[in-house]
């Protein structure tokens, strides 16, 4: 590839998760493509590698049918201004990270009247647990998907779509993890033993989940008042937190929150991307999740998988305890916290189930950028 070409870059990110990707991955083709201009939409951490977002993400940043329902209009508002965007601009690549009801409807609208510009997908949406039908859809409108997962590989390649298996971006973040200081000498902390509290990265997840973790923290310091309880949570929502739970330590940056999921001993987490940080950091968990009951009752009758964690589900058995919908209780909570912290085989299986999770993907490995540079680079000769 022709590395003196000032290549056009188009990345659209909806959420923190994927803004930190797409952030990474700014910084990675960054390297490759050294005159390389990108635009689109993201947040800080894309804004922070001179990357002029297109209006702030948090307008798209919406979970749940009920909340995307209430937004629709604005939604679609969104997706016209980017959908036109792209086209004007008329990028060498477009790359969508996530946030698969916004981008996928970006995909088809820019595919159809821009047939030529190259469209990938990164982050593959959940079609094995449920709307399989998306993947054979987005065989038509992307030209590449990038999975994070090592079974999605497989499952979207049936459908026709081309597919690569290129890690999930934590791996790399907990690889390099300074562990001097320790996160204990850091913040002075004197407690035999570390617990975890992690409420969501949405601001509707937290208040749903924050009733419950205020009754385990007065339960566990109860029982165990020689741990250490922090809270970790993204910025964005650092202040909600602040006003349920100023009482506990408050960790906010991403490097020492990974940082403290190394040194800690148990946690008690909201389902998402940091199970998966939390099960490549060795930490034994139990998982908590609650929606809306609307959304609740359409997704619980469409949905194909046994497990809401993304560890059990790789691992295809329930290793951390997953108490979700109606038995995301406090009492629930504080019970298999309870077990978890006082049975030693219990804790110990647990850690060897992560230690099988983190074989399965493939978290020895180098850099996945490096799968992820190939393709574009491939993508990029082919359309040249």
């Amino acid at each position: 590839m022709n590395l003196s070409k000032e290549l056009h870059i188009y990345i659209v990110a909806g959420e923190p998760s994927g803004d930190y990707l797409g952030g990474e991955l700014i910084n990675y083709l960054k390297k490759l493509y050294p005159l390389a201009r990108f635009s689109g939409v993201g947040g800080t951490k894309m804004s922070s590698h001179r990357f002029k977002s297109l209006f702030n993400m948090n307008d798209i940043s919406v979970m749940g049918i009920i909340p995307v329902f209430l937004r629709i209009f604005s939604l679609i508002k969104r997706i016209n201004l980017v959908k036109n965007d792209i086209i004007r601009k008329n990028p060498d690549i477009v790359i969508l990270i996530d946030s698969p009801d916004f981008n996928h409807r970006i995909a088809k609208s820019v595919k159809k009247l821009s047939p030529n510009i190259p469209i990938i997908c990164y982050v593959a949406p959940s079609a094995w647990a449920w709307r399989q039908g998306r993947a054979k859809r987005m065989a038509k409108y992307f030209d590449h998907l990038f999975a994070l997962l090592p079974f999605e590989e497989d499952f979207f390649k049936k459908f026709g779509l081309k597919t690569t298996y290129v890690g999930h971006p934590v791996i790399e973040r907990i690889k390099k993890v300074d562990s001097n200081p320790t996160f204990r000498s850091k913040y002075n902390l004197k407690g035999e033993r570390i617990l975890i509290l992690l409420p969501g990265s949405r601001s509707s997840e937290i208040k749903r989940h924050v009733k419950y973790f205020k009754d385990v923290i007065h339960n566990i310091k109860k029982d165990y008042p020689e741990f250490d309880l922090v809270v970790a949570i993204n910025s964005e929502e650092s202040s909600l937190i602040r006003e349920n739970l100023d009482e506990l330590l408050i960790i906010e940056n991403e490097e020492e929150k990974l940082l403290l999921f190394k040194e800690a001993d148990f946690a008690c987490a909201t389902s998402g991307t940091v199970t998966l940080e939390l099960g490549l950091s060795n930490t034994p968990m139990v998982v908590i999740y609650k929606m809306d009951f609307v959304s609740w009752l359409i997704i619980s009758n469409l949905v194909k998988v046994n497990y809401v964690s993304l560890i059990n589900l790789i691992l295809d058995k329930e290793s951390s305890k997953e108490l979700i919908q109606k038995n995301c209780t406090s009492q629930k909570i504080t019970k298999e916290l309870n077990k978890m912290i006082k049975n030693k085989k219990y804790q110990k299986e647990q850690i060897r189930d992560l230690q099988e999770f983190q074989t399965l993907m493939n978290f020895k490995d180098n850099n996945n950028f490096n799968k992820v540079g190939e393709v574009i680079e491939k993508i990029l000769i082919d359309k040249n």
